[in-house]
Formats: C-alpha cells, sequence, structure tokens
C-alpha cells in the first residue's frame, strides 16, 4: 500500500497511541539530557545508574501486568486509568527532595508506560490482520516514539530558560499528559472500531492461548528477547549517556553535547521511518542482520573516534558517527515485535510485554552497568562496553535468522 492510503486508513483511536508515543518518547529521552544535572545532585555516577536500572525496572512490571490486562477491561478506561496513575506518580517524582522517594517515582511512571505500550501495541495489532500493514503500524509507533527523543534536547533547552534544574521538563510533562487524557476521553472513536474492545475478547473464547511459559519455550521467542536485550543496551546506552561522554570524553560544549544526541536519535527515525513508510524487498532477517552490522560500525566509531578523529572535523564528525550508529540500532523493536506477532496470532499483547521486557532489561543495564563502570574505569572506558554489546548483537540476530524460516516480505 502506497504512503498516502496507509496515512489515511489509520483510525483516530490509532492516532492518538502515536501520540502517546511520542510522549514517552520525550520522557524517555529526559534523563539522559538531565544528566549531568541529576549526577550533581546525586554525587556520584553509581546513584545515577541505580537510579536509571530501577526505573527501568518499573517497565518489566508494567510490561507484565499489561499484557495480562489488555484483554480483560475496556481499552478506553484503562487507558485513561494508566494516565491518572502517571500524574500520581509524576506529583512524586517532581516533590521527590531524597533518593528512594525519587527513584519511587521514576518507578511508578515506568509501570504504568510500559503498561501504555503493551496495550497500544495490542490496539494497533487488532486494527490491522494484513502483515505488511502491521508491521508498518508498529513501525509508525516507533517513528512516534523517536520523534519525542529527537525534539526532546531543543524542547528541554527551552524549559531551562524558566529554571536549569532537572525537575523543569517532568514538570512539563504535565502538559503531555493532559493532552493525551483529553484526546482519550470522548467514547465515539472507540465505538467505531469496535473489535478494539478485545476485554470482550476473553468471554467468547478468542483470548491468547499461549502462556507466557509456553511463549518462551518457542526459540523464535529467546533468541528476539536476547537480540532485544543487545539492541536495548545499544539504544538507551547512548541515550543515557551521549551527553556526558560528549562532555567529558569528546570534549564538547554542552549545546554541542545535546546536538550530538539528536543526531543519535536522528538515525533511529530515519531508520524507523523507512520500516514504516516505504515498502521493502528485504524480508525481515535481511533487515535485521545487515543493520546489526551497520550497529556494530558505528558503535566502534563512535567509541573510537576521540582517538582518530581529526581536530579539523570536529564536532561534525562525531555527531555522523553518532548517526550511523542511530541508524543501525534504531528498528530493532518494531521489526522483532511485527515477526514474532505475525508467527504467533492472538498473542501480540503478550509478545509485546516480553518485547518490552527485553528492552527493558537491557534499558536497565545500560545504566546501570555504564553507570558503576565509569566511576571504576572512567566513562570512555566503560562506555565502550557498547561495542562488545554490539558483537552480541550481530551473534544473536545471526541466531535467530538460523532457528526461523524464510518469511513474508515486509
Amino acid at each position: 500500500m502506497k504512503l498516502r492510503p496507509f496515512l489515511t486508513g489509520i483510525p483516530y483511536v490509532g492516532w492518538v497511541v502515536v501520540y502517546i508515543a511520542f510522549g514517552w518518547g520525550m520522557f524517555g529521552a529526559i534523563l539522559g539530557v538531565v544528566s549531568p544535572e541529576l549526577r550533581q545532585e546525586l554525587g556520584n555516577y553509581q546513584d545515577l545508574g541505580l537510579l536509571m536500572a530501577i526505573w527501568a525496572g518499573g517497565s518489566v512490571v508494567g510490561a507484565i501486568q499489561g499484557g495480562r490486562l489488555a484483554h480483560r477491561f475496556d481499552p478506553r478506561r484503562l487507558l485513561l486509568t494508566y494516565l491518572g496513575l502517571t500524574a500520581v506518580a509524576l506529583v512524586l517524582l517532581v516533590m521527590a527532595r531524597s533518593f528512594w522517594p525519587m527513584v519511587l517515582g521514576f518507578f511508578l511512571v515506568a509501570v504504568f508506560e510500559a503498561a501504555l505500550f503493551t496495550l497500544g501495541h495490542s490496539m494497533m495489532a487488532q486494527v490491522y490482520t494484513d502483515p505488511q500493514m502491521r508491521g508498518r503500524s508498529l513501525g509508525l509507533i516507533d517513528v512516534a516514539y523517536s520523534g519525542g527523543h529527537l525534539v526532546a534536547p531543543t524542547v528541554i533547552m527551552g524549559l531551562h530558560v524558566f529554571g536549569d534544574g532537572w525537575r523543569m521538563p517532568y514538570q512539563g510533562f504535565f502538559v503531555v499528559l493532559f493532552i493525551a487524557a483529553l484526546a482519550f476521553w470522548p467514547c465515539q472513536p472507540f465505538a467505531a472500531v469496535p473489535h478494539l474492545f478485545s476485554y470482550q475478547a476473553a468471554s467468547s473464547g478468542s483470548e491468547p492461548t499461549k502462556s507466557y511459559r509456553l511463549l518462551l519455550a518457542e526459540p523464535a521467542v529467546r533468541w528476539a528477547m536476547f537480540s532485544g536485550l543487545m539492541a536495548a543496551i545499544l539504544e538507551w546506552g547512548p541515550i543515557f549517556w551521549t551527553v556526558s561522554f560528549a562532555l567529558q570524553v569528546q570534549g564538547l560544549s554542552a549545546v554541542q553535547a545535546k546536538v550530538g544526541l539528536q543526531f543519535f536519535v536522528v538515525g533511529m527515525v530515519a531508520a524507523r521511518i523507512w520500516q514504516a513508510f516505504w515498502h521493502s524487498q528485504w524480508t525481515l532477517e535481511t533487515k535485521l542482520w545487515r543493520l546489526s552490522l551497520v550497529t556494530l560500525v558505528g558503535a566502534a566509531l563512535t567509541v573510537s573516534s576521540p582517538l582518530w578523529m581529526p581536530l579539523a572535523y570536529q564536532p561534525l564528525g562525531y555527531w555522523l558517527c553518532y548517526l550511523v550508529f542511530g541508524v543501525g540500532v534504531g528498528v530493532f523493536f518494531p521489526v522483532l515485535l511485527a515477526f514474532l506477532i505475525d508467527r504467533l496470532e492472538g498473542n501480540a499483547s503478550k509478545i509485546s510485554a516480553l518485547q518490552v521486557i527485553s528492552f527493558t532489561v537491557g534499558c536497565q543495564l545500560a545504566g546501570l552497568v555504564i553507570g558503576a563502570l565509569s566511576d571504576r574505569w572512567g566513562l570512555h572506558l566503560a562506555y565502550s562496553v557498547l561495542v562488545l554489546v554490539a558483537c552480541g548483537l550481530v551473534l544473536g540476530v545471526g541466531q535467530l535468522r538460523l532457528a526461523q524460516p524464510r518469511q513474508e516480505v515486509l
């Protein structure tokens, strides 16, 4: 299907899900952008890494419960409940004046964020039965998520006109939640797409038949989760640590460092736009394989750039390294998700939950491990772990290709 019919065929509810993804993309990027200010308040990298890891841990809880609840309740009421509870958790976060209340706020926000994502993925998967359209719609969610990442540094720099503390961007996020609640409030858009009321499926016997245990028994699911874990570390490592790495290792200014993060996100957005909007003759395995190699090259160039980058090409040379890195890693989540949903029909919410869990654990490791190693080895050596992780991604994708027969073209 061409681009225009694809976009015009997305229902109102789908566009609101895309908006939610955009908002959470902004939220996810805030922590990386304000990490220098937050580290100064906390006093060390290790506590910052621990906060990042616990925040990511909330997504595991939210993904598991979200996957279970998505087919049991009215999706509109469930969405509004998640948004309201997120607002309460955000109040706790911005009012916290000590470490553990702050951590609890981040944890609870992540719980409801992940639950929203699993419900959104389930809804979009039900809108389309055609694998090509489903893959493109799931890719569109990630385009929106990356778009939120992309604009977040600019928005945060604008908000810092009113105050330079790390809490200011989180206070501004209440506006995003309010707009989302208004968009989901009307009943008519949900009634216009009656099969989105998936909670009714439980009584008709069409609820997903596979448990989490049975899904994990599938070799493709296990290798997809391993690849997702590696891809998440490679995505969130730069998101969390690029600004600090650029400031302390590459010697860029604060503005140049934040622009470097934007170049990384631009690369991810480019890959996801390609996935969502352009028909490709590559199979999903081919996409994953080739992009895993691009990711390895991008990670190696970024990590080693202070050692070989000529002074005359800085900072543009650093930014281009981030761009290549982002292009490589950007499309893994939607492609892995579409791959598994196509082969395990009727289990979209639980498959989404498992993929969110794998990416969440990777997010935890990206924050915790790099933070802990930075205090011991220095930030440059700790950041270099991303090259080893990129090698693991190539290995995982290779095993996934061997474990599966040739699939349909996306």
